[in-house]
């Protein structure tokens, strides 16, 4: 218990600290006699799981379900800081920021689950029966067609970084990407990026020198892209891109051809759940054919089913790749960028990037 709390200080420390409070709540009642309540805190916006959620209460109507929309920071601190306390918390965890995921399961606040689902995942996404990813997200660039109809010439990272040095004052505050510090995402997507290529780092340089907006989402970034507000954003999340750009023809997206960093949306049963079987039947629809048709279709998640087809899936990504398409595994190795010196050490690197003039 004690160790647990020095733990969460210290994380929340590392972290700052939670930022929305509570976040949003959306009620979805039992559409039968109730037999169960599931709590989710989950990052996923929830225009992304809103189909999911109702289709799943098809097959089990007596299930109700509370939805928190939370960041994933917060989903972090929160599932320590009740379960130390003993308190009320999420019987499920869904969370974008695997590294944060994993570091839950690490420190025992994971309950195991075994199914024919689960077992059918590839070893890469899913670690310890504990932690199961159910999406295979790209990150990708995004930009504004009509302003900067240019940036469809762009191909790799090395490419964006020449052009925007190149037109350093037409891009000048107008390229926006993560605040790693602040974003459970945007640090996973930097760390494992400067894992891969040390152009990552001379992209960064580049971006700096532009004076740039940061954000601690996808979506923000995504409505600036569509405003004109930013002419181009780095490490948006594709799926959410996807999505936008069937109502925003003003947006491209460009897949990195030197390769293409793939995250998988990671759910955890907690070990203090209250209704530990609701969880257990809400992963194996999350990982069934038919909530994975769903995860391509009207969620726009990208689905990692080898059996589904179409452009939001594992297949569809990589046709439509021009380079490597790399899964961000689940495992230890996530680790190593939330020791506190790790941490520091890229932050700082980060930092002189970013501040370079």
């Amino acid at each position: 218990m004690i160790r647990s709390l020095m733990l969460f200080c210290a994380f929340a420390l590392a972290f700052l600290t939670p930022r929305s409070g509570h976040g949003e709540e959306f009620d979805y009642p039992a559409t039968g006699a109730t037999t169960a309540a599931l709590v989710i805190y989950s990052s996923a916006d929830i225009e992304r799981f809103d189909p999911l959620i109702r289709a799943f209460q098809t097959i089990y109507p007596g299930i109700d379900i509370k939805y928190h929309l939370l960041d994933t920071v917060d989903i972090f601190a929160r599932a320590i800081k009740e379960a130390d306390a003993g308190a009320d918390s999420a019987d499920l965890l869904i969370s974008s920021a695997m590294d944060l995921q994993i570091k839950l399961v690490n420190d025992g606040y994971a309950a195991a689950y075994s199914s024919r689902e689960t077992r059918a995942l590839p070893r890469w996404a899913r670690w310890r029966n504990e932690a199961f990813g159910f999406t295979f997200e790209p990150a990708v660039i995004l930009y504004n067609r009509k302003l900067a109809p240019e940036l469809g010439q762009v191909k790799t990272r090395f490419d964006l970084a020449n052009l925007i040095g190149r037109e350093e004052v037409r891009f000048r505050g107008k390229v926006i990407t993560y605040n790693p510090e602040r974003s459970g995402l945007g640090y996973l997507f930097g760390t494992q990026d400067a894992i891969q290529s040390e152009d990552f780092w001379y992209l960064a340089r580049s971006i700096g020198d532009s004076k740039p907006q940061l954000s601690n989402s996808s979506g923000d970034m995504i409505r600036k892209v569509a405003r004109g507000e930013s002419l181009i954003a780095y490490n948006v999340l594709g799926s959410y891109a996807l999505a936008e750009m069937r109502a925003r023809p003003e947006l491209g997206m460009i897949i990195p051809g030197d390769y293409c960093l793939a995250m998988q949306r990671i759910a955890i049963i907690t070990k203090a759940a209250k209704n530990p079987g609701a969880a257990r039947k809400f992963v194996d629809f999350l990982l069934s054919l038919k909530g994975q048709k769903i995860i391509a279709g009207a969620a726009s998640l990208y689905s990692l089913h080898p059996d589904v087809q179409g452009r939001a899936t594992i297949s569809g990504l990589r046709a439509a790749a021009q380079g490597p398409v790399i899964p961000i595994r689940l495992g230890p190795g996530l680790l190593v960028y939330l020791d506190r010196l790790k941490r520091a050490d890229f932050l700082r690197r980060w930092h002189s990037a970013m501040n370079r003039r």
